[in-house]
Formats: C-alpha cells, structure tokens, sequence
C-alpha cells in the first residue's frame, strides 16, 4: 500500500510568481504528495498498479487555514492531476506561530485545535476507482509553513463490484446501528490519530449514498466510500441504485465492522443482479412497494405459478405428502410450528414468519422482494377503495389508491393434489405469516366477487398465488439481504 505525506510550503507571492509561469497576486502554498505513515491523505486516487497508486490534486480543490485570529481559503492555482500544487489565497495573509489547516475547505471551520466540519450524505464520484470530490478530509497543526502534513480523518470502505452489463447511479452504505455517516463531526488535530467524531449536535443520518454513474461488468470495478472512523457494532447494509429510490441490489452483513483510521478497508467481490420487476407505489402509510404481477406471471391479469406455503418452486402435486415441512401429515410439521401438538414427534421452534430462504419471492426474484406479511396485507386493503372487476378479461380484485395508481390481483384460485380449483371466481393470496395457534395453516388473503378477507385457515401445502413487495420507497430499504463476509485487505 502506498504511503503518503503532504507537506505545504508557504511561499511568498513573488517567489511563486518567479517559479510559475502564471501570474498571480496574494498569498500561495505549495502542497506536495509524497509517503505518509499510515494510509492515505488524498483528495483524488490514481492507480498505477494492482497494488499502489498515487495521490492527485483536483482541480477545484480548497483549504481552509487559520492563523490563530482568522481563517482564509486557498484554492488551487496550478498542478491539477498531479502530486504537487501550488495554492492561491487572493489576499494577503500572515501565518502565525502556531496554525491549523483542514482540506476541503466547504463546510469547515477552525476553533483553537479542533476542526469542525460537515460530512455530507451524498459523495458524487467523477470516476471509478477514486473518490467522491472532497470527500476525503484531511487536516494538521503546524508552526513552520515550510514544513506541513496532512493528516486524514477518516476511514475508506472499498467495494469491489462486478455485473452482467448492470447499470448503477449509486451505492449506499447504511449502519444497522443508526452509528452517524453524515452531518456534524470535529476533531481535535493535536491527537496521534486525529479521527473525526460526531457533535453532540449532530443532526445526520446512518446513511452515505456515493452517486456513481457507470455501467457493471465481468471484469471488476473499485468503489470507495469515506466513512468516520469507529465500528458499525451491527454491521451495516449496501444498497445499490439505478436511477430511482428502490435499490436494485441489497447486501450486508450483520457483524460489527471497524472503520480503520486512514486506510481503505477491502470488502470481497461481489456481483450485482438487477431486479427488474415492476412495481406500484399506492401511497400506503409503510410506503410498502406491491409488484404488478404474480411470480410466473408477465402481466398483472396473469395467474402465474402456485407455491404451497414455505416452498420456492411450483409442482405437479400438492398435498401433505409432498410438502417440504412436514413428515406427510398435518400434524407432522418439521418446521414454522409453534403447538407441538401439530410438531413431527412433538417439534416446535419460535418461527412465525418465513424465511428468505424459504420466501417464494426472495428465491425467485432476488434480494429486495419478499412476500407480504399479514398485516401488510391488511395495510393494502384498508387504505384502498377495493371492487371486483374485470381486466384484459380476468376477473379480480381492483385495489385503487388516493394517489391514483391502483393494483390488480387476478382470481387464479388456488391448486390442491394436480387440480386448480375455482379459478376466475376466487382468489388466494400467501402472506408470510404463519397463524401460530394451527400452525398447520398460514395466513392469506381470500376473495371472491362478494368479500375478501384474511383467512387463518389455508392449509399450508396448497398451492397459492404470491404477489412480491418491496419496502418503502426510500433509499436505502430492502426486503432481502444476502450475508456479506468482511475482507481485510487495504486495497491500493
């Protein structure tokens, strides 16, 4: 790993002047990248090999620096792309004996030691492999303008991701232990490792979206999020985005993870799959996303496949001798029992929702989708206008929301042993709630032409529709997650 080191030399105007071939007025610096010890200071990052790179100046880029009285911005003047830099405040300004200065400027302030500085929701990369601009503070103490280093702040994750032609704009990191990202943080600069921490004030959120627009491939592309340093004591969630507020892709893990003070911490590879399943939003008080079409289906009039419940794939049969969770009889169950008097040799477990390995949707459309609880379904039909109607000539349940979007879920009736019973008259929906008295039986939604209702007493080996949701539509809800190892390495 490449080993960094700023040094600014404050310089006087005619000197720089001599020395550049640009012509200025006021105060410059000269800043220059070379090894630090430990990690990286930096603003951008350029690889030069598989593993090192080196460190660039941006265009655009700021200091704050106050001399003990006043703060002023330098700004670079001349070395973009490149390890040195000659910086240019516009006005005169003195050093004094004991100065503080902290990079980027935007959002800073100098008190004493101490930076204060915000950290932004939002990191917008110009190109992968690097940072989001200004994302990466850094910050130092020091008495003698000719000699000066940088010291960063903070932590970088870096994710390593790959993907069949998947299109991203984004990538959120989001701590399950709501740990700030964002917001107010300071840090006292006389410190070994000065790390930032958050104000008492701090009115931040536990999420940072890096914005990336680029397309995903098979050959592996580097991302990395700045992040305060410390450890997510419940792991975090990464969301991944493209173009709207549902993620396309979840991951995560749910052990704690230490961001390390100045270095970048490698995840494992990953690849990104796309759910490009439609969906509606009704405006529902959770924000739940429901989908347009069964599992199976390609229209929202479709019936689509039949799942009994806690199975992930369609058959031939349905009946207790068949079912996964049971020893062929409904007072057998293996699994999702909480009366053992329907428990395999009296078996019970604490399991009264379904598993994502055990969900339809998850299984068949990836991580994000689930199958509705009961009371969501409940949520769907008490905050909609519900009728019987007709569409594309199937008969169904219309559920129509104040915002005007509506959902249609067709009467697909429901399959016992190799029959399909009722079908265009009656509809029967999974939830993924188990009724935990009969454990035999699970919650769905039942309806006909007359009434619809949740029913407790579906028994479990039928063959059902499942319509899939998603959760609220804000960044950084997901239904399902896979579990996501930590890797230790410190990238570039």
């Amino acid at each position: 790993m490449k080993k960094l080191i700023v040094a600014l030399i404050a310089l006087t105007a005619l000197a720089v002047v001599a020395g550049c071939k640009k012509e200025t007025t006021g105060t410059m610096l000269k800043a220059s990248i070379g090894q630090h010890k430990s990690g990286y200071s930096k603003t951008s990052l350029v690889p030069i090999s598989d593993t090192e790179a080196e460190i660039h100046w941006t265009m655009g880029d700021q200091i704050l620096v106050n001399n003990g009285t006043d703060s002023q911005v330098f700004t670079l003047y001349d070395g973009a792309n490149s390890k040195t830099g000659i910086f240019n405040c516009q006005e005169d300004y003195t050093f004094g004996n004991d100065n503080v200065a902290v990079y980027p400027a935007a959002n800073a302030a100098i008190s004493g030691t101490t930076v204060s500085l915000t950290l932004p929701a939002t990191q917008t990369l110009t190109g992968v492999g690097t940072f989001g601009n200004g994302a990466n503070p850094m910050a130092c103490t020091f008495s003698n303008p000719n000699s000066l280093t940088f010291t960063s702040l903070c932590g970088v994750l870096g994710l390593s991701l790959t993907g069949n032609n998947v299109a991203i704009t984004g990538i959120e990191v989001v701590s399950k232990k709501e740990e700030k990202l964002n917001g107010a943080f300071e840090a006292d600069c006389t410190a070994n490792e000065p790390t930032l921490t958050a104000t008492t004030n701090n009115t931040g959120t536990n999420r940072v979206m890096l914005e990336c627009t680029t397309t995903l491939t098979t050959e592996a592309k580097h991302f990395y999020i700045v992040l305060p340093v410390g450890t997510l004591s419940e792991g975090f969630t990464m969301n991944v985005y493209n173009g709207d507020t549902t993620p396309i892709f979840s991951t995560g893990t749910d052990n704690a993870i230490t961001i390390v003070w100045n270095m970048v911490n490698m995840m494992p590879s990953l690849e990104v799959t796309s759910n490009e399943h439609a969906y509606v939003d009704l405006g529902l008080p959770s924000g739940l996303l429901w989908a347009t079409c069964n599992i199976g289906a390609d229209t929202p009039e479709a019936y689509g496949d039949y799942f009994a419940w806690g199975e992930t794939s369609p058959k031939d049969t349905y009946s207790w001798g068949t079912y996964q969770y049971c020893n062929g009889s409904y007072y057998t169950m293996t699994k999702y029992c909480q009366n053992s008097e329907y428990g395999y040799n009296g078996f019970t477990d604490n399991l009264t929702t379904l598993e994502s390995g055990d969900d339809a949707a998850t299984a068949n459309w990836g991580n994000g989708w689930r199958m509705p609880t009961k009371e969501e379904f409940e949520e769907l039909y008490n905050n909609t206008t519900v009728t019987w109607t007709q569409q594309g000539g199937v008969n169904g349940r219309l559920f129509t929301a104040t915002n005007g979007n509506s959902l249609f879920l067709p009467a697909a009736g429901y399959r016992s042993n190799s029959n399909l019973y009722v079908a265009g008259s009656d509809g029967y929906y999974w939830s993924s709630s188990l009724n935990t008295v009969t454990p035999n039986y699970a919650w769905s939604l039942d309806f006909d032409s007359d009434s619809y209702y949740m029913s407790y007493f579906s028994s479990r080996y039928y063959g059902l529709s499942v319509r899939p949701v998603r959760e609220a539509s804000t960044p950084g809800s997901s239904g399902g997650t896979n579990n996501m190892g930590y890797g230790s390495g410190y990238g570039w």
